[in-house]
């Protein structure tokens, strides 16, 4: 845990909200004014993968299309934004309005931070039209955050490397993943160009993102992060083990080599597939030439229990603390409206309403979009395979579980720690954690 984030830790944030609200009360926060436009504060990391530019272009669009409400943006780095907005809020200079994981924090509900969308102008028939996985937004039968778009693990496999060595169709189970893999690998090495035929996101150099590929196999076989009561920690099972040590085996068979690039090695050609959010495919798309043409997503191979994955993505939470939630819910409602959600299609994120109960335009949007990229099929196949249930679990010790997986995922995959030591030590580090709950 960055030091940052021990600081923050150590400070209750229920204290740190309370001196929030004590200083919106005395005079902070943005208030309605006589004079002009009641000012929204909103902070955010650039979410629009590809283009940093494009959230501040949305907000000069709202604040264009009204004269009512005026939104000041402050766009923060994703290295370290999500500290900077707690860090304001227990300073009493938080934001009315911020962006989210899906699944919330649970430190931020707990504490009574976060306004319900019903306090922010929000009616039933709005948060109807959502998807069932907005419920990852749900606390005590209230809902606190607006989904912009969600994410889900599926497959990216290279076409032009699967067809060269012999295969028509990607993978649909772990057995059939774990030998079209090994058949690359193998298979280009002989030829003299060794490509690796898979390769788990996050056992590269992008280590945070171990945690979405762990706990899509994981959840692919039959496991949980936590009890039903979110108060014990669950993976140290035999559901634990199946995933650990199927995921394992690509690196003990030389099938995955350690370190390599899953995205960079997808992109110029040395790794055939790997795992991650769908939004990735803005980032494949970024490589032109190198992979135009080559490429496709499907969902994910199941496991011996199902082909369910990670959920993310990400929403906007409002202040409670905040002296204008109407015009915070006024913005939210714009900003993560059906229109906008559309738009968000544009790097793949997934669209977070019900068609059915959108305006006929967005459909048809949203239809059309659809219809212009195959990939969209594979995507919405995935989603459907999913529950909020995994999301719902990982908010309950959620920063104490990353920090474990990334270390101990990594240890028992890689051969550094036996599988059965990775999987108790994760128990112990987030039962202590939820335990403090």
């Amino acid at each position: 845990m960055a030091p940052l984030r021990r600081r923050l830790a150590a400070l209750s944030l229920a204290s740190a909200f309370a001196l929030a609200a004590s200083a919106c009360a005395s005079g902070g926060g943005s208030a309605e004014s006589a004079e002009g436009p009641t000012t929204v504060k909103f902070w955010s990391m650039p979410y629009w993968i590809g283009q940093d530019a494009k959230v501040k272009e949305l907000v000069d669009q709202f604040n264009a299309s009204q004269s009512k409400v005026k939104v000041e943006l402050t766009l923060l780095e994703w290295k370290d934004g999500r500290d900077k907005i707690k860090q304001a809020i227990a300073a009493g200079k938080g934001p009315d309005v911020w962006l989210m994981n899906n699944g919330l924090e649970l430190d931020y509900l707990k504490s009574g931070a976060l306004a319900p969308l019903d306090k922010l102008g929000y009616t039933k028939a709005d948060t109807d039209k959502y998807l069932p996985l907005a419920k990852v937004d749900d606390h005590d039968g209230k809902t606190y955050g607006a989904p912009l778009y969600f994410d889900v693990d599926v497959m990216l496999y290279r076409t032009d490397i699967l067809q060269q060595f012999g295969f028509s169709a990607p993978p649909k189970t772990w057995d059939e993943l774990k030998s079209t893999a090994a058949a690359i690998t193998t298979k280009s090495a002989e030829a003299g160009k060794k490509v690796s035929g898979w390769q788990f996101k996050g056992m590269d150099d992008h280590l945070n993102a171990v945690n979405s590929t762990w706990e899509s196999f994981l959840c692919q076989a039959g496991g949980s992060l936590t009890s039903p009561d979110f108060k014990t920690s669950t993976q140290n099972t035999e559901a634990g083990r199946t995933a650990m040590d199927y995921m394992k085996s690509f690196y003990t068979d030389k099938v995955s080599p350690t370190g390599t690039s899953a995205l960079n090695g997808f992109i110029s050609g040395d790794v055939a597939m790997f795992p991650f959010f769908q939004s990735v495919i803005a980032n494949v798309q970024a490589g032109g030439d190198k992979v135009a043409g080559k490429w496709a997503v499907a969902p994910m191979p199941a496991g011996p229990k199902s082909g369910c994955s990670m959920v993310g993505g990400h929403s906007l939470v409002a202040s409670s603390a905040s002296k204008n939630l109407t015009g915070a819910g006024t913005f939210m409602r714009w900003l993560a409206s059906p229109e906008r959600s559309a738009q968000y299609m544009d790097f793949h994120a997934i669209f977070p309403y019900d068609l059915a109960k959108v305006d006929p335009a967005v459909k048809d949007t949203v239809d059309g979009k659809v219809k212009a990229d195959p990939n969209w099929n594979a995507i919405f196949e995935q989603l459907g395979r999913n529950t909020p249930d995994l999301l719902l679990q990982d908010r309950h010790a959620f920063q104490a579980r990353w920090d474990a997986q990334k270390a101990n995922v990594v240890a028992g995959v890689n051969g550094q720690a036996p599988v059965d030591k990775a999987l108790k030590t994760i128990d112990e580090t987030v039962g202590q954690a939820l335990g403090k709950e």
